[in-house]
């Protein structure tokens, strides 16, 4: 279980950027996602929402099975930096396997649990932006919650930040988050991450 926990932590983070930008206004969860990366129009993701990929509803051809090697998420690692590539076979950056993805069945049906959904989220981000992921945390949450230490992110051959399960952090700067989120983003007498955006992810999606 402990990968599934790595990447929910760092999904955690990268989701509650994503909020922060649309209570702002910034970032329409309605919009599809070519609206805002072109390079994904012809992927499997260019129809879907925003809101839908930040919901993890996305009907995207991708399986996440970590204890069989011929799993999607196994190529994924290999993009991401987390695995070594495969000797003699080219292969692509982060972004570059996102792109491969196509559609399989329709959006905004079904719950599944993709990590591609949030590293396509955090490419949305930074085009909005203009920012690392790594410098919108260390902007938006790191330094205003009042971190002890570094985080950093693991990053694929390009440098691109692995945003569904790539950050590292320590355990005392991991749990002053956790607080950030229990008090509905106010830390230290500071409104650091906007409270209708708390309560989005409280509130939750539908239990069927």
């Amino acid at each position: 279980h402990k990968p599934h926990i790595a990447m929910s932590v760092t999904k955690s983070f990268t989701g509650t950027l994503a909020g922060m930008l649309v209570a702002e206004g910034r970032l329409d969860p309605k919009a599809t996602v070519a609206t805002y990366v072109a390079e994904l129009g012809q992927s499997g993701f260019g129809d879907a929402t925003v809101g839908e990929v930040m919901d993890m509803t996305t009907g995207i051809q991708y399986s996440e099975v970590y204890t069989d090697e011929t799993s999607d998420v196994f190529e994924m690692r290999r993009a991401n930096g987390m695995a070594p590539p495969l000797p003699g076979v080219p292969q692509p950056s982060l972004l570059e396997y996102l792109t491969t993805r196509r559609k399989l069945g329709e959006h905004g049906r079904v719950f599944v649990y993709r990590t591609v959904n949030t590293d396509v989220l955090a490419w949305v981000m930074r085009r909005i932006t203009g920012k690392s992921l790594s410098d919108m945390l260390s902007e938006r949450i790191w330094q205003p919650m009042g971190a002890e230490e570094d985080a950093y992110y693991t990053v694929d051959r390009l440098g691109t930040e692995y945003a569904g399960g790539g950050l590292n952090t320590t355990v005392r700067d991991l749990a002053r988050f956790g607080e950030l989120m229990r008090c509905r983003g106010q830390f230290n007498g500071r409104q650091i991450i906007p409270a209708v955006a708390i309560d989005d992810i409280a509130r939750g999606a539908d239990p069927a």
